[in-house]
C-alpha cells in the first residue's frame, strides 16, 4: 500500500479519505484517532465524513501525527472545498441562494402580504429581493450589520423571535414612508398637540382627529402589519427630515393603540436626533431600557395614568363600570385606556366590557398598508 506522505491531493478525495487510509496502516480505530487529537469521537467522525474542514491546528497535530507537514493537509483541505464548490449542482446552488433569503426574510408572509410577488424561480425570487432591500447583488452584508446596531440598542425576550425580520419590516416601512410626502415638521407644534392628546381619546371620530392634526405638524403616520415571529406594536424613526410613526394593530384595541402613539411621539420628542436613530417597540416582551421607560414615562403622563390609579385606588376590590366611566370623565380619557392600564398592572381581571372594538376599522384606510 503507498504511504500517504507519497499521495499527491487528488481532487475528488478529502482529507478524511486520506486519514482513514493511515489509520488503516497503523490499525487504528476512530477511538484511537480521538484519543492522540484529544477530539472528542464525534469531532472526529465529522472530519473523516469530510462534514468538518481541517483547521490549521488540526493541519499542524495531523502533520505531527503523520509525519507530514501542516501544508499537506491544508492543501488536500482547500482542493477538495474547492472542488466541491465547483460541482455543486444549479438545484443546489439555487437551494443555497433561497437559503440564505429565507434565513433572513419570512418570504412566505411577505407574498401573503402583497410585499413581495409570487415567483415562479430562483431569479425571480432574487430580483425581488435586490430591489426590495436596494443592493445592486444579493449580499446580507449590511442587513447583518444592521443587526448588530439593532441589537445593541434593544433585546426582545421571545420564543421563536427573529431579529433579521423585524429589520425586514422595518426596511418596508422605510420604502412606505418614502413614498409619502407632507409639511416640514413642527415640533413646537407637535409638543401643543401631544399635551392635548388623551381629550382626542374621548372625541367622536378623535383618532382620525388626531391623525390629521398630527399630519399637520410634520409628522407621517401610517399603519403597517407585523411581520411573523417579530411581535411588533409600533416604531418611530426619521424618513428626510419627517418624523414617521408606525402602527402594526398587533392587539387592534383602542387603548393598545392610544398608548402605541403616545409612546412613540415620546421617542420622537426625545430620542430621535438624527435619521440614523429608530425605535422598533414591543409592549409585551422585552428588555426596558432608559430610552424606553422614558418613554412609557411620558406616555403614561399624557394618559394621565398616576391620576387614574390614584382616583381608582379605593375601588379596585369592587370595580364598577360606572366608577371608570366617572373616572373617564374627570379626567377626559377613553375608558379603555384606563381599564388597560388597570389590567397591565393586575389591579383587575375584568375588561368590564371596555375594551371589544377593533381599533383597525375606526382608522381611515387611507392610513392602512397592506
Amino acid at each position: 500500500m503507498t504511504l500517504i506522505n507519497e499521495l499527491s491531493a487528488f481532487r475528488k478525495l478529502g482529507p478524511g479519505y486520506f486519514i482513514r487510509e493511515q489509520l488503516e496502516i497503523r490499525n487504528w480505530t476512530q477511538e484511537d484517532l480521538a484519543a492522540v487529537m484529544g477530539f472528542t469521537l464525534k469531532h472526529i467522525n465529522k472530519i473523516l465524513t469530510d462534514q468538518q474542514p481541517i483547521t490549521l491546528e488540526n493541519a499542524r497535530i495531523l502533520s505531527e501525527i503523520f509525519n507530514n507537514t501542516p501544508q499537506y493537509w491544508v492543501n488536500l483541505n482547500t482542493d477538495y472545498r474547492l472542488w466541491l464548490e465547483a460541482e455543486k449542482s444549479d438545484q443546489e446552488k439555487e437551494a443555497e441562494i433561497k437559503s440564505r433569503i429565507y434565513e433572513h426574510m419570512p418570504i412566505t408572509d411577505m407574498i401573503k402580504k402583497g410585499w413581495l410577488k409570487p415567483y415562479q424561480n430562483t431569479g425571480e425570487l432574487q430580483n425581488q429581493v435586490v430591489n426590495f432591500w436596494g443592493m445592486k447583488t444579493l449580499d446580507f452584508t449590511s442587513i447583518d450589520s444592521q443587526l448588530k446596531d439593532f441589537l445593541s440598542q434593544k433585546i426582545f425576550d421571545i420564543n421563536g423571535y427573529q431579529a433579521w425580520y423585524t429589520l425586514t419590516w422595518y426596511r418596508k416601512a422605510q420604502i412606505e414612508s418614502g413614498k409619502i410626502s407632507i409639511g416640514s415638521y413642527k415640533i413646537k407644534e407637535l409638543e401643543k398637540l401631544y399635551q392635548e392628546l388623551h381629550r382626542y381619546t374621548i372625541m367622536e371620530n378623535g383618532i382620525n382627529i388626531f391623525l390629521t392634526k398630527l399630519q399637520e405638524c410634520g409628522v407621517i403616520f401610517f399603519v403597517l402589519p407585523h411581520l411573523q415571529k417579530t411581535y411588533l406594536d409600533g416604531a418611530a424613526f426619521l424618513s428626510q427630515k419627517n418624523p414617521v410613526i408606525v402602527y402594526t394593530g398587533r392587539f387592534k384595541r383602542r387603548d393598545d393603540f392610544w398608548f402605541t402613539i403616545a409612546h412613540e411621539i415620546a421617542h420622537v420628542l426625545l430620542h430621535i436626533p438624527n435619521k440614523n436613530t429608530f425605535f422598533l417597540d414591543d409592549f409585551k416582551n422585552g428588555e426596558l431600557f432608559q430610552i424606553e421607560q422614558e418613554a412609557n414615562s411620558l406616555a403614561f403622563e399624557k394618559l394621565k395614568h398616576a391620576e387614574v390609579l390614584d382616583y381608582l385606588n379605593p375601588y379596585f376590590k369592587y370595580l364598577q363600570a360606572e366608577k371608570v366611566e366617572e373616572c373617564a370623565e374627570i379626567y377626559n380619557i377613553h375608558p379603555s385606556i384606563i381599564i388597560g392600564k388597570l389590567m397591565e398592572e393586575k389591579k383587575i381581571s375584568s375588561s368590564l366590557n371596555f375594551r371589544k372594538e377593533n381599533v383597525l376599522e375606526m382608522i381611515s384606510k387611507r392610513y392602512l398598508i397592506k
